[in-house]
Formats: structure tokens, C-alpha cells, sequence
């Protein structure tokens, strides 16, 4: 749900949240790692179970980040009081999952950022972020080949400030956003569709009200709530992927090592609204061919490289486009995982027409805290922009279980709506409460 500004057109709610390490969904697959021990989840063992969760979709999708805070309680804790305090909470959602198969989690984030340069009088944004996340099993229940309903509910709001995170951008002149899906957009369903695996756990679809970009050129790290801030460090702002809508995704394991994924969506999706194909047979499409060393994780290492198209949006005069991506990641010793992603296209439907980016995160396997580096270089699609390079590093301090804190810094560079200035720096926290 990488929504981008649109007037006022982002979501919010109260506060306490922050970023959680890196998840994110994978194609239908096999566990790779023994059942949990004693000992707590390495950032590898994290990052495999979110997959398992994820199946087809990315790190923020509905399986992928339940899965992720589900691992991530199992470790050591700062602060086992406030553990206690959300255990009873905690054990009930696990006896519902037990007994009828209907997995839930909440949570609960909010975003503070200030620049030290606008084109207007408007500095900061700050926004808050409520959801349910659902993954409901009904056929198949414990077996390869199950088939379950997942949804996510959400409602987002302004919080002290008169512009949100992701609408400050458009305020200091800078081309993205600085704080992805952090908006005003009131409640709303995110996404609702059905989830199958098949071929005993190595192939799978999913179809029904589903976000393209959990499905579109997918690296371990990428989760706007649990690592990175802005648009540019977490997706490659070279594919135009609407936003939710109804559409098709399938994919599987070709050998153990090699998976292939595709999806089919609506190009005039919106994150607000649920209609069916309200612009007609206008389509977004991405396949993909990747490796991985082994099936489950593909969160963990991964390189492959992907295609995608849009058709044009007659209503919106959106033109058509299309472009190709190359992305890698490789985590080494359960707690480095560096990364790059390149891509280019042809267009207008996009931000950009050429992106190159790099970074790593760091995993500190005792509390969980995380930090993090990118650094990205993109040529605008409107012609006669500079080219822009966006800086960006964040720790997360794992405050307790449930809780955690991000401090976030970003550096832009030539920011192409930006006329006067040559660097604009971006400070930030974010919270994120979750159960």
C-alpha cells in the first residue's frame, strides 16, 4: 500500500508504533528450519517464518507481518513487565487461532518528521495508523495445501500537525514520499482476498481486493512499518503499481532454487474506495524470475529480475508505460543483509525513469533493535526535473515486545520540485504498538 500524495488522499489514528525488521511475504513455500528451540528466532529463522506466512506476498502483506511479530515475541525482551501487562491478551488470540483457525493481530503506529526547509510555512507532518490484520485458514487447516482468507482493516488520521508525513514532500519541493502510507485517509478496506497453496506448499495463487505492490519486485527488507521511511528507500519508484484493487496473483517453485511470480490488477485501484474495474479493462501486470538458495528463503537471499506493464488510464490520462527491474538481497550470518535494486522505464506513468539504489541492515539478534542505510539515485519522468538522490538511515529500538521506537534521518539531494535548495534534511520518529 504505497500509496502516494494525493492532496490529503493518505491514511491515520492515535499513537504507538514504530518500524519491526524486515518481513515480507514469499511465494508458496516449504519449512526450511526445524520446529522453534529454546533458543530465540535468529534474524534468518525471522525472516524464514515471515515468508512461510507471507507465501506470494511481501513483508507487509496480511500473512507476512503477522507471522514477523508472531517470531519476533519469542525472543529476549528489555522488558518482560510490559510483556506480562499484553500476555493475556496475546494468549487468547493464540486459543482463537488454535481452535478455529482465524489468525489476528493489531497494531498501531504514529509518525512525527521535520524539515529544516519548505517552500510554504509547513515544516512538519505527523500521522497515526491503526489496523487489524486477519488470515483466516478454512480449507485445509494444517495441511501443504491450504486455502485461507486474508484482510486487512485500517484507519489513518492527522495527528499534530496540519500536513501528514506523506504530503510533506510536496511542501519542501522534494519528488516521493518521506513517509510512506502515513496519511489522512480515514478507514477503509485495504485488502481482502482469498489465499491457496498448491502442489504440496510449492506453488499458489491468491485472487480477490489485493495490493500490487506486495507482489511487485519484493526484497526482504522492504516494510515501511518495521525498517525504512521513505518511498524511494523501500520500493523501486520506477514501476507505476496502482494502488489496492481487484486483480490475480500466482507463482511457484520451478526447482527448489528457482521461483517465478505474476500478477494481474487493476491499473486504477484505490486505497479508499472498492470498485469493481471502475476505469474498464485497464490493467497492471509484473512477472518476475528469481533464485534463492533454498525454498523459504526468499526473504533472506534473494535475486531476480522482473517485467511489468500499465496500460493507459483513458479517465485519469495516465499514459501507458512499462520498464524492467534487476533487485538483490543476501543476508550473511543471521544479521547483515546489504541490497541493491536497479530500474528503468518508459513513460510517464511512473515517478521516475531510471532508479539505482543500494544499503544493508544491520540485525542485533539480542533485542531485536535494527538499523539501517540506503542510498538511491533516480532520474525524474518529467522531463526538465534534476535528477534527485535521497539518503536515508534509521535505528529501531526494540523497546519491549510490543513496543518499538525508530529514529530516522534522511538527506536529499537536488530535490527536483525544489527550485532553491540543494540539500533538505528530513528528521523523524515513528512509533508501533502491536499484539
Amino acid at each position: 500500500m504505497f500509496t502516494l500524495f494525493r492532496g490529503r488522499s493518505e491514511p491515520g489514528i492515535l499513537s504507538a508504533a514504530a518500524l519491526m525488521l524486515w518481513s515480507t511475504g514469499a511465494l508458496a513455500q516449504e519449512q526450511t528450519v526445524d520446529a522453534p528451540s529454546a533458543q530465540p528466532p535468529s534474524g534468518t529463522e525471522i525472516l524464514i517464518r515471515a515468508a512461510q506466512g507471507g507465501r506470494l506476498g511481501g513483508p507487509q502483506s496480511a500473512g507476512g507481518q503477522l507471522a514477523e511479530d508472531a517470531a519476533k515475541r519469542e525472543g529476549v525482551s528489555r522488558r518482560p513487565g510490559w510483556d506480562a501487562f499484553f500476555q493475556p491478551v496475546e494468549d487468547a488470540l493464540a486459543r482463537l487461532k488454535e481452535t478455529t483457525g482465524l489468525q489476528l493481530g493489531f497494531d498501531y503506529q504514529a509518525v512525527w518528521q521535520r524539515a529544516n526547509h519548505s517552500l510554504t510555512d509547513h515544516k512538519q507532518g505527523s500521522s497515526g495508523h491503526v489496523r487489524m490484520i486477519g488470515k483466516w485458514e478454512l480449507v485445509g487447516r494444517g495441511t501443504e495445501n491450504h486455502g485461507s482468507l486474508a484482510f486487512i482493516l485500517e484507519q489513518r488520521h492527522e495527528l499534530w500537525t496540519e500536513l501528514t508525513p506523506s504530503q510533506l514532500a510536496g511542501d519542501i519541493g522534494y519528488l516521493g514520499v518521506t513517509g510512506t502510507s502515513f496519511s489522512d485517509s480515514g478507514g477503509h478496506l485495504s485488502v481482502a482476498y482469498w489465499e491457496q497453496a498448491l502442489a504440496e506448499g510449492r506453488a499458489g495463487f491468491v485472487a480477490g481486493r489485493i495490493d500490487p505492490t506486495d507482489y511487485t519486485d519484493i526484497l526482504g527488507y522492504a516494510n515501511q512499518r518495521t525498517s525504512f521511511m521513505n518511498f524511494t528507500s523501500l520500493v523501486n519508484p520506477t514501476v507505476a503499481a496502482p494502488d489496492p484493487g481487484f486483480g490475480f496473483g500466482a507463482g511457484g517453485f520451478l526447482t527448489d532454487q528457482i521461483f517465478a511470480l505474476g500478477v494481474i490488477s487493476d491499473a486504477n485501484g484505490s486505497l479508499t474506495e472498492v470498485e469493481w474495474f471502475p476505469g474498464g479493462e485497464e490493467f497492471y501486470m509484473y512477472g518476475e524470475l528469481g533464485w534463492t538458495p533454498a525454498r523459504g528463503k526468499r526473504y533472506a537471499t534473494n535475486i531476480h529480475v522482473g517485467a511489468w506493464h500499465l496500460d493507459e488510464r483513458k479517465d485519469a490520462m495516465v499514459p501507458e508505460s512499462e520498464g524492467v527491474v534487476v533487485s538483490a538481497n543476501v543476508t550473511l550470518r543471521d544479521v547483515f543483509m546489504p541490497f541493491v535494486r536497479a530500474g528503468w522505464s518508459d513513460g510517464a506513468a511512473p515517478l521516475f525513469n531510471a532508479h539505482y539504489s543500494g544499503g544493508f541492515l544491520y540485525y542485533f539478534p539480542q533485542y531485536r533493535d535494527l538499523m539501517g542505510f540506503s542510498i538511491a539515485w533516480d532520474e525524474p519522468a518529467t522531463p526538465g526535473l534534476r535528477d534527485q538522490t535521497t539518503l536515508e538511515a534509521f535505528y529501531r529500538y526494540q523497546f519491549s515486545d510490543n513496543i518499538a521506537i525508530t529514529a530516522d534521518a534522511q538527506l536529499l539531494i537536488n530535490p527536483a520540485l525544489n527550485p532553491t535548495e540543494d540539500q533538505i534534511a528530513v528528521f523523524g520518529i515513528r512509533t508501533r504498538f502491536n499484539m
